[in-house]
């Protein structure tokens, strides 16, 4: 571990949400701007404004709700010093693979929003914690009048931010006028344990012992190289099942028993039961 910290002497702004730039995130949540010298040995000042939590979150933890930056509207600086981690990236690409979308009006920067079942709300509340730091706000309950019956729901909505661009170039294209979601070639650079994890997550059902992925909103050519990205990063043979008129990818019992013990760490508890 190093030293964190601030030097007083030169003057600009340094967000909590900079922390993402950090393998070991932050030390505290920064609420007013403050000022740095030295990128690699950096020290708090003793009159910057914190939160209460103020010691080491490891990288691969999350930040928590208290690292939301509580400002409506950020400067210009202060959104492109927000950036993503590894981490938090692949959470967010299985988040896209999944039940999250991207949304970007004109020359604005894209926003990534997520919607859970209020029953899902243990998994939801843990995406919250990660992307706290990211949004402007706490998550959005809603319901919905289903065939008679009332459905509850929680969504979050992140802030309109640059380091969202790489991620919605990855699966978003114009087609006809209108932004359309698809899967690349990329996305083979991109595709880990952890986009996996949420992947299962969020679109993944139990099925005779193994993990079928629903991915009826891509065509058959997209399936077909999102399983040749699975072969490929995790050395296992998905095949293809077709519902009606979509196609599912079926993960087996034997390469579900291959991969577990590297996507369990990321699972919660509430989902589980799909790798069990």
């Amino acid at each position: 571990m190093y030293s964190v910290g601030l030097d007083v002497d030169t003057r600009a702004y340094f967000t909590a949400a900079t922390c993402a730039i950090s393998f070991n995130k932050s030390l505290g949540v920064i609420t007013s701007p403050t000022s740095f010298s030295k990128f690699n040995n950096l020290y708090y000042s003793t009159n910057t404004k914190t939160s209460s939590c103020n010691q080491l979150t490891l990288w691969d933890k999350p930040l928590g709700y208290s690292s939301m930056f509580f400002k409506p509207k950020l400067t210009s600086i202060e959104k492109i010093l927000i950036q993503l981690t590894p981490r938090v990236k692949s959470i967010l690409i299985g988040l896209i693979l999944s039940d999250g979308w991207l949304q970007k009006r004109g020359h604005w920067n894209p926003r990534i929003g997520f919607k859970q079942s209020i029953i899902n709300f243990p998994y939801f509340w843990h995406i919250y914690n990660e992307l706290a730091y990211l949004c402007s706000g706490l998550p959005m309950s809603g319901k919905t009048l289903m065939r008679g019956k009332m459905f509850f729901s929680i969504a979050l909505q992140t802030r309109q931010l640059d380091c969202f661009i790489e991620i919605f170039n990855l699966f978003y294209i114009i087609k006809d006028g209108q932004l359309t979601k698809t899967v690349k070639p990329e996305l083979l650079f991109y595709m880990d344990y952890i986009v996996l994890a949420h992947w299962i997550q969020g679109d993944g059902s139990k099925r005779n012992k193994g993990i079928t992925l629903c991915t009826d909103n891509f065509t058959l050519q997209e399936v077909v190289l999102l399983i040749n990205i699975l072969i490929i990063k995790f050395d296992i043979n998905p095949t293809i099942h077709k519902e009606r008129k979509n196609f599912r990818i079926y993960i087996s019992n034997k390469d579900l028993m291959k991969i577990r013990p590297y996507i369990y760490p990321y699972f919660v508890d509430h989902f589980l039961y799909k790798i069990n």
